[in-house]
This record gives structure tokens, sequence and C-alpha cells, in this order.
């Protein structure tokens, strides 16, 4: 049974905290202290509380007494406002007296990781948004942004994968498939065909591919590279077959199979089915790249186990290509970060004009200034803004500009905006650094979407607690 927070402390916690020791509160940092005021907004523990109720039908009715919504809120605010891992997490909060208090553990005994990271992530999607947006409600009725001043940009999300390769691609996909191939034959599932352990000639040609990228010259390092890859792909296409005929093989046995065997069977054929497409989709890529010299990066897959991941060219000098998602970021005065958001598409421009009639109904009032780059230029985007009510609208036009467009953009307040919107590159690098918005911990397309929201949360909370 869920319950919203503890109801008395015990003894035990009685006499520890009336025992002399200071207050937790007044060991606290400042900027802790006014974070932990904030999280007792009844509104964010009742979001909590009813997605944690949802975890079965009698959640909120039968069952021995779960962790409190309250202490699930604050000990996964804490885990992002730091930046810990879950082992962590426990580690510090179980030997923190001040860490015990604002989670509101007191003497209580700290669950282990395993346990939060299933509470973490049930506090996700629809339940990890509506938290974020009462944060932003709180810094406009707190006062610590107005709305008045609006910075948009787009940044990459790094997904959690390695660099990929082609011949990275195959292995994978021979040791993700043959790993299940074997967990079929544990269960006693007939194999269609004798399973051979391809690994040690995957390595070989690997080592082969290698070899043949340090030759000089492009064109004898291109006809080097055309023998390993053919027979790596002819490895990695007879390991494919062998996975298909052996999901036949399951569908006609699994009746057959009983308990643990046919649960083993069933997940394993659901694996099989979600990863062979993947798997086709990599031989066929990497034979039209080494075979054909295709130019076009559209629609190509860098990873089999994070098929969303995106290969965007962002043109940065240290890091020219990135893989994962673009993420749209909007920020205010004072440092709120008012939307953000995964961008499905690679375009900027439609982007504006949702978010600033978002920004209009989160503060009420439109935006004076608007500052974006030239990327989200578009003349029906700055009509819009006009609509709505921005007096200022800092966009850079990209390509050529006319003599009254220069003289536009050479107005003292269009200059003044571009330098503000200049600030918010530093600010994103900021948020990537100390909230973990650089690289998702989490997997999924829904766990990138969980990365962002808690980085932009954590800043909030940390940028009220800093003005007040």
């Amino acid at each position: 049974m869920i319950r919203r927070c503890d109801a008395q402390l015990s003894l035990t916690q009685f006499l520890l905290f009336a025992a002399g020791l200071p207050e937790p509160e007044q060991l606290m940092d400042p900027v802790l202290r006014r974070v932990d005021a904030l999280l007792d907004d009844d509104a964010l523990v009742d979001e909590v509380l009813g997605v944690l109720r949802q975890r079965s039908p009698q959640s909120a009715r039968r069952g021995p007494y779960g962790t409190p919504a309250e202490v699930v809120l604050r000990r996964l605010t804490l885990k992002h406002l730091r930046r810990w891992g879950y082992e962590e997490l426990c580690r510090e909060v179980n030997g923190s007296l001040v860490y015990r208090r604002f989670c509101r553990l007191a003497a209580a005994k700290v669950p282990d990781d395993k346990t939060w990271v299933r509470r973490g992530q049930f506090v996700a999607g629809p339940t990890l948004q509506a938290l974020f947006d009462r944060v932003v409600a709180q810094a406009v009725a707190q006062g610590v942004t107005r709305g008045a001043k609006l910075r948009l940009d787009t940044t990459v999300v790094e997904a959690p994968i390695r660099h990929p390769t082609d011949s990275r691609l195959c292995e994978e996909v021979v040791r993700v498939l043959g790993r299940a191939l074997r967990r079929l034959a544990a269960a006693g599932v007939a194999l269609p065909s004798k399973l051979r352990d391809v690994r040690r000639s995957v390595g070989r040609r690997l080592r082969e591919i290698t070899r043949a990228l340090h030759r000089q010259g492009r064109a004898a390092k291109q006809q080097a590279l055309v023998r390993p890859y053919r027979r790596l792909l002819r490895i990695t296409g007879r390991v494919i077959r062998q996975a298909r005929a052996a999901a036949a093989a399951v569908r006609a046995q699994l009746p057959r199979l009983r308990g643990r065997r046919r649960r083993l069977a069933a997940r394993t054929l659901q694996f099989l089915l979600q990863m062979v497409p993947r798997a086709q989709q990599v031989v066929r890529q990497t034979r039209a790249r080494v075979l054909r010299n295709p130019t076009r990066a559209d629609g190509k897959l860098v990873s089999v186990f994070e098929p969303y991941a995106q290969l965007l060219r962002r043109g940065k000098p240290h890091c020219p290509t990135e893989f994962g998602l673009l993420v749209k970021v909007a920020e205010t005065e004072g440092g709120i970060v008012s939307d953000v958001g995964l961008v499905p598409e690679k375009a900027d421009a439609p982007l504006l004009a949702p978010t600033v009639e978002h920004q209009c109904e989160v503060c009420g009032r439109p935006p004076t200034l608007v500052a974006t780059d030239r990327g989200f230029h578009s003349t029906r985007g700055e009509a819009r803004l006009r609509e709505l009510g921005v007096a200022h609208a800092v966009i850079p036009k990209p390509g050529y500009r006319s003599p009254p467009r220069i003289a536009h953009e050479r107005q003292r307040w269009f200059r003044r905006g571009r330098a503000w919107r200049a600030g918010g590159e530093a600010r994103i690098g900021h948020r990537k650094n100390t909230f973990g918005m650089g690289r998702s911990r989490y997997r999924g397309e829904r766990g990138l979407e969980r990365t962002v929201l808690w980085a932009a949360l954590a800043n909030n909370l940390t940028a009220i607690g800093r003005a007040q």
C-alpha cells in the first residue's frame, strides 16, 4: 500500500533528533534548504503519489507499506541535483544526516539501488512533465522570472551508445543474436540447425578491417576493405537466417513448453522478432556503403539497441557528428527553462511560434524580447510573433539581406538581444555538464526524455533556490 508520507516519528527517530543533535536544516547549504521548501508543495507530491498507486490495481489499498511518495520525489530530485548514480545515491543518503532529512527518511532503512531504479522508471513521461510545469509555475509565482525575455535554441542529447561503425554494428548483431539462440537452446527448444560459435571469426574480420584502414591512399584502403567486409557480411547473414528459422521453431514448439522454460522461450521470441529486422537493416546499409559507396545517411541505423538515435551533423569542430536526438531548450530571464522537449524533425523554424505561444500561456503575457539564431528564421514565424504581441524579435536572417534588413539588424536593441542570446550557449553547456543533459544514462527514447526533463527540472530548482 502506498502512503502519501509517514504518519509520525518512531521512538528511535524521536530519540535521535531530540538528543541534542544540530537541526539538519542548519547543516544544509542555502540552495538545498530552499529547494527543500519548494518540494513541500502538495501538488508535486500528489503527482508522484498518483503514479505510484497505479503500479497495480490494489496498490492504493492493500499490501505492505511501500516507500512514501514524498520520499520518492525527494530522492529522485536529489539524485539529479547532485548527478549521482543510484548506488552513489543510496550510499550518500545512508550516511548523511542532512540528506536523510532532505529525503524525509530520518532513521528509517534506506532502500537499495535496484528499488530506486524501478521507482525512477515510474516517475517519467506525463508525470515528470507535470512536475516540470509545476516548478515553472512556482518560478513565475515567486517572481524569479516574469517571462519578459525568451531565448530559444536546440542542442543534441547523445544516446547511450558507442561510436557506430558498420563493422561494429555487424559484430553486435552476431553477438546478440547468438546469445538469444543459446538461450533458446537452454530453454529446451529444438533448433533447426546446429549452433556454431562464430565470435572468433568475427574478431578476425574486425582485425583485418582495422589493418586495412591503416593503409595509405583512399583507393588502396577502399580496395583492401572489400574482402574482409564481404566475409563479415556473409557470417552476419548466416546468423540472421538462423535466428529467423529459430523464431519459426519457437512458435511451433512453444505450446509444448511449461513453466520457466516457456516464459524464457516467449521472451526470447519477442526479442528475436524485434531484433531481426534491425539486423537486416544493418546488413543492407553496410553492403550499400562498402560496395556501392553512397553518401546519404538519412534513415541509417546507428545502434541496434537504440534505434531512435539519429545521425546529426552540427558542424562543431571538436565533434562534427553526434548520435542522439535534437532537443529544444527555451530559457527566460532568471535562468528558468520554461519549455524543453524532443524534436523529431531536424528543422528549427517550425519550433518558434509554438514555443512562444506556450510561453504566453505559462507567464500570462507575451515576452517583450524573443532571441534565436538564424536557423529559426522564417517570414511566417516573424509574422506570428507580431500577432502574439512580441515587441522585439531578434532573429537574424540567413543568406541575402536587403539594405532595409541590414539597417533593421543594426539597431541597438537587436544587437543587445543577439548578445543576450549568445549567453544561452553557455547555459546549455552548464546544464550538460552539471545536470547530465549531455548524454542520456537511461535506455530508450523514453529514457532520453527522462534525462532531458530531469536536467531541466534540476536546473529550475537550483535557479529558484539561488534567487531567493
